[in-house]
């Protein structure tokens, strides 16, 4: 089960920013959740660094005007029934909206693609990396998106096709979980993937080596295979999906995967390694995320797993 109650967007009024909104007030709709607009003003700012006072007012003038702009970004005759709620703290951009998200109980965080000033790069950069190692919470980056969104407008999020990539070494498959339920609200299509390992690339996943002739074959079956038996174990009985195995390096055929499907968004699991590592918080999740031109959910290990034991029998139906 994908459950959720409240939506986190962090905003830094940039307009990769202002997209992630759009995202997030749109699937507030289709959840009917709570949607959470969060700006961080960066504290002891420079100008002002030899007179504590004169900061002090610096800040709370970017505070006053953060919540006034924060209200103002979804006009009324927009938010279908949704109000949005609105928080503003000065302190360090990170650990803040770690805090927020812990005090918030928020089951999803939408971010953009790029900042600016104080919060640059919140995408890609130490905030983002340290939000998806550290956050309970999936995590949505929204890139690349134009200018004429169809968000920005206040329109539904339409996902037709969903492209769910796995490099089978994980537990849970959170992802996956997720993955079905997006796609039966949304009467989505699904498609499954994962990447043989080529021997350039032999280091992603759980180690399988070089994969050449008759061993390429007989695995591509076998993934094949247990791609299918995973799908079956948690979605229900008449689900319908499709599964791909290219070989090659992983970002690329997961990004080459979403173009051919025309896939609206990729999942990707986030599974822990030790205490501080995460299985695609590196090379292949970082590329994916910068170069993408669709949304990417990232799903930490049971983030999916919602309050139903039955979830993972086979046959077991998931929420719609």
């Amino acid at each position: 089960m994908f459950d959720i109650h409240a939506i986190l967007v962090p905003v830094d009024f940039s307009d990769a920013s202002k997209h992630a909104v759009g995202y997030g007030l749109s699937l507030a709709r289709q959840y009917n959740a709570r949607l959470i607009l969060v700006h961080i003003v960066s504290g002891a700012l420079p100008v002002s660094f030899n007179i504590p006072t004169e900061s002090f007012r610096l800040e709370k003038d970017e505070a006053d005007s953060a919540k006034r702009e924060l209200q103002d970004l979804i006009p009324p005759d927009r938010r279908g029934g949704i109000l949005p709620e609105t928080i503003v703290r000065v302190g360090d951009v990170k650990d803040e909206l770690l805090a927020i998200v812990s005090e918030t109980k928020a089951d999803l965080v939408i971010m953009g693609s790029h900042g600016r000033n104080a919060v640059d790069r919140w995408i890609l950069g130490s905030v983002t990396e340290r939000m998806l190692r550290k956050i309970p919470a999936p995590v949505i980056t929204v890139s690349r998106l134009g200018e004429s969104s169809a968000l920005d407008k206040g329109e539904p999020v339409r996902l037709g096709r969903i492209l769910y990539a796995t490099d089978l070494s994980e537990d849970t498959f959170s992802g996956l979980k997720a993955s079905i339920d997006l796609a039966q609200r949304y009467n989505a299509q699904l498609t499954v993937l994962h990447v043989i390992p080529d021997f350039k690339y032999a280091y992603w996943g759980s180690g399988f080596g070089n994969v050449f002739g008759e061993d390429l074959e007989r695995y591509r079956k076998e993934s094949d295979e247990h791609l299918t038996k995973l799908v079956k174990q948690f979605a229900p009985k008449d689900f319908k999906f499709s599964t791909m195995l290219p070989q090659g390096e992983p970002y690329r055929e997961i990004l080459k995967a979403a173009e051919q499907t025309g896939a609206g968004m990729i999942v990707l699991d986030l599974e822990e390694r030790g205490v501080i590592e995460r299985a695609l918080l590196g090379a292949t999740a970082e590329r994916v995320i910068r170069l993408a031109h669709v949304p990417v959910l990232s799903v930490p290990p049971g983030a999916a797993e919602g309050a139903d034991a039955k979830m993972g029998e086979p046959g077991a139906t998931s929420a719609a």
